[in-house]
């Protein structure tokens, strides 16, 4: 049972289950206050609930719209997602023998050919195994003109998820986030000659700013298109 409620200022969605312990959420984008009960927990000691995590209540709500959180993605029709630095709306399409995702520039669309019965982490590994492949692609070309920059040669390079949009080891192989397909393309380049400079300064001080500053004068301003 869904239903809502107001507590003090405070308005919830609750949802009444057959489980055994009271949840609480606060979710993006807008902060709403999710309560999970339990069928045998009264209103009083739902009240008492949320009242005493108020404070914590306010703290997550005001982080996620200073912070602009965004939901988490569900892969589903109509959602934003992007290639490139350009937005596309997400439409999925039931098929069992296209296995790729389609482009449509003109009317920036992406195809998500998916099963019939598709889980969400099903349509995520599909579209992340897409943004994978789109990067391996561009990685020869951006990789020949920034080592002509710099002047040095990665022993490898690998394409992965991970935290950091790249990192460099000392024996010289160099990993990229495959997120990076989603970022203006600029940002690939940035992101390459970052890595490349780590071959000659293996830290981030002032020499290898020096680095940065002379091989991607703009690396400042790539930055904060990257992490916006």
């Amino acid at each position: 049972m869904k239903e809502k409620i107001l507590i003090e200022d405070l308005t919830i969605t609750l949802y009444r289950k057959n489980i055994k312990n009271m949840y609480l959420r606060v979710v993006p984008p807008n902060g709403e206050i999710k309560v999970s009960a339990p069928l045998f927990v009264s209103d009083n000691d739902i009240i008492d609930f949320i009242k005493s995590r108020k404070e914590w209540i306010l703290q997550k709500q005001k982080y996620i719209l200073d912070n602009e959180i965004k939901a988490p993605l569900k892969y589903t029709n109509g959602e934003t997602h992007y290639l490139w630095g350009e937005k596309y709306t997400l439409q999925l399409i039931k098929n069992d023998t296209v296995k790729h995702v389609l482009v449509d520039k003109e009317k920036s669309i992406l195809y998500l050919p998916v099963p019939k019965r598709s889980t969400i982490e099903k349509r995520k590994n599909i579209l992340d195994e897409f943004y994978r492949q789109k990067l391996k692609n561009e990685i020869p070309q951006v990789l020949d003109k920034c080592t002509r920059i710099v002047g040095r040669s990665p022993k490898s390079i690998n394409v992965r998820k991970m935290k950091n949009w790249g990192n460099c080891k000392q024996d010289g192989r160099i990993t990229l986030n495959l997120n990076l397909a989603k970022k203006d393309p600029i940002c690939l380049e940035y992101v390459m000659i970052h890595e490349l400079c780590h071959l000659i300064e293996f830290n981030h001080g002032k020499n290898f700013k020096k680095l940065m500053d002379k091989y991607c004068p703009n690396w400042k301003k790539i930055k904060k298109i990257l992490n916006a």
